[in-house]
This record gives C-alpha cells, structure tokens and sequence, in this order.
C-alpha cells in the first residue's frame, strides 16, 4: 500500500500520480485492463464515443490526468484510459460496509471497509490532491486511474459508499461508478450538495448506496440506481450501510439472489447492534470496523467469507477535522495511520 501528494493542474496532477506509483501500475493493471490488451486505437475511440462521452463532458479533467499519468509511468495512454473508466463498468462484486455517527466527541464520523473479491489482490493506496484552483481531496487511490472515490475534501464533505445489488432498466447515458464519488468530492461542499448532484445524472443499472456525511453533521444514503435515487436519514445520530437497497424507490429492483442478500443483511443487522453498544466516536468505530465474528463480520477473510471476500482496507474520517485514519488491510489486526488535509 502507499501514501501519495500530488498538486497543480489535471495533467500535472496526473503526472506526478504516475511517477510516485509507477511500480504499482503494472500489477494494477494486469487485473483492470488485461481483457483489452487486443484492443487497437479504433477500439478504443468507439468504446469512449459509445459509454464514455458522459462521464468526458462532465469530468473533461480527468483525461488531462490520464494522460499525465501514463506520461508520469510510462504506460500507454490507452491502458491508463481503458482502467479508469471502462474496466469499471459491470456489475459491483464488492461487499463494503459504511457506518455513520453525525456527532461524537471527535465530531461527525464515516467508518468504511472495503471488501473485493480475494482474486482480485489489494491494491489501493491514499492520495492527496490539491488541485489548482480547486478542492483539495484526500482519498482512495488505486494506481493507473483517476478515481478518487472515498474519503474527504477541504470543504468538510466525507463520502462513502458500497454497492446496492439493484438491477434498473439501462439510462441512455451513465456515469462511470468511480468518476461519479470523485466528481462529487471535488466540487460539493455539503451532503446537501452531494445530493443534488447526484439527482442531476444517471449511474449504471447495479448503483450504489452512496455514504455521506459533512462536517455540520449532516448526513445520508443515497441508493442510486440508473435514473433512480431515494435517500435515507440517519435514525437517533447513527447512519449504515451495507449492499442492498433499503428505501422503497430502490429496494423492488433488488436482484434475486437470496445469498447475497442474506450476506449483506448480516453485516448491516452486525452493525446495528454494535454501533450501538457504546458512545459514538472513533474508538467505538474502530470496534465496529474489527469485528469479525459471524454472522455479519466486518473484517473478512476470503478462505472462510460466506462471499469469498475480503478486506482491502479500512478508514474513519472526520470531515470537520480534515482528518482521516486508514488501516492498510484487516482492522482487527492491523495498524491504523493517521493522515490530514
């Protein structure tokens, strides 16, 4: 795992981005991109004119940034394109879990995991960014792409998010999945303007249960599903979420799989109970993200997970603070460390 900075404009951005994980990208790679590896220059501009032009014209930046990032690693433009927005879209095998405290002792707080298939290794690091004229971000980062997809901005905005298992008709034009969180940090400044954006464009047919919390304690879950989104509130300061849709607007496009659900509803019902088992703050977040005992554990290891999934990485954030605690793998087991705005 690793920690990087990067400033300046897109490209620059990108640029240094790809030089600090230069070593990573090509394993990073062989797991994003590798099905497109046939691929020539047509096939990748009919790929971008047919399910990217979106997600292009709204985040028109992020190309700069590709580009800067195969300049700063020495890898093609196409592969460094094909990673961050093409292997991305099928259908969301993640299981993550969120859980939200709106206020504590260490301010507003959003606990995450983030759980992959085992095969597909761990490869995500943390990223700051500062761009020029912009929000500074500190996320996420996975190397060779442009996502920055959970953690908090300078504006006091943290967000989360997992996948919600919907299966809604196809929207002519979508978003890329991991461009839509990171669209979100880099310009809203609330969870009121987070929702908002998100209303005002169409995400892929699967969605996701989009954490959030800002730095007034404000919060929500936003299921977004294709055209289709409903937000949920927190109930008595506490917030959670796991991977199937609870409202109404969400929940009657489940997809039929009794396993995976059973699965989801564990670790939400876990959390329920645990989060609720001591005052809200850090520690009480910690215990929660630790847990690994069945049903419903949240550290999970993939030779025994019911999914045969496992934990890439665990962090707490506090937007008020502009601070944010990562553990680099099982957080029952492993260090936290500590990184700031």
């Amino acid at each position: 795992m690793f920690y990087v900075e990067a400033s300046g404009t897109p490209y620059q951005i990108g640029r240094q981005l790809g030089e600090q994980t230069k070593l990573a990208i090509a394993n990073s790679l062989d797991m994003l991109a590798a099905r497109f590896r046939h691929w020539d220059d047509a096939q990748l501009q009919r790929a971008r004119e047919r399910h990217m032009a979106y997600t292009e014209r709204l985040m028109p930046e992020l190309i700069e940034e590709a580009r800067g990032i195969a300049d700063g690693s020495g890898v093609e433009f196409r592969w460094i394109y094909l990673a961050s927005f093409y292997a991305s879209l099928r259908h969301g095998l993640e299981g993550c879990s969120n859980l939200i405290f709106t206020a504590s002792a260490d301010g507003p707080i959003l606990a995450r995991t983030c759980d992959l298939p085992r095969a597909e290794g761990k490869h995500a690091g943390l990223a700051l960014v500062r761009p020029e004229g912009g929000t500074a971000v500190l996320a996420t980062y996975w190397p060779g792409t442009t996502w920055r997809g959970s953690g908090i901005n300078e504006a006091g905005l943290a967000v989360g998010g997992s996948s919600c298992s919907a299966e809604v008709p196809m929207p002519e034009e979508a978003m890329n999945p991991h461009a839509l969180p990171t669209w979100v940090l880099s310009r809203a400044e609330s969870v009121a303007d987070a929702i908002t954006m998100l209303a005002s464009v169409d995400a892929l047919p699967w969605g996701a249960n989009h954490a959030l919390v800002d730095a007034r304690g404000d919060a929500a879950i936003v299921e977004k599903a294709g055209a289709h989104q409903a937000v949920r509130r927190p109930d008595g300061g506490r917030l959670w979420c796991t991977n199937h849709a609870l409202t109404a607007e969400l929940s009657r496009f489940a997809i039929d799989d009794p396993e995976r659900r059973e699965e989801s509803t564990a670790r939400f019902d876990a959390i329920a109970r645990l989060s609720a088992e001591g005052e809200p703050g850090v520690e009480l977040a910690r215990s929660v993200l630790a847990y690994n005992g069945r049903p419903g554990a949240l550290s999970r290891y993939g030779d025994d997970d019911p999914r045969g999934n496992e934990t890439a990485w665990a962090f707490i954030a506090r937007p008020a603070a502009g601070e944010l605690e990562a553990c680099f793998s099982h957080p029952d087991r492993d260090p936290w460390h500590s990184f700031a705005l």
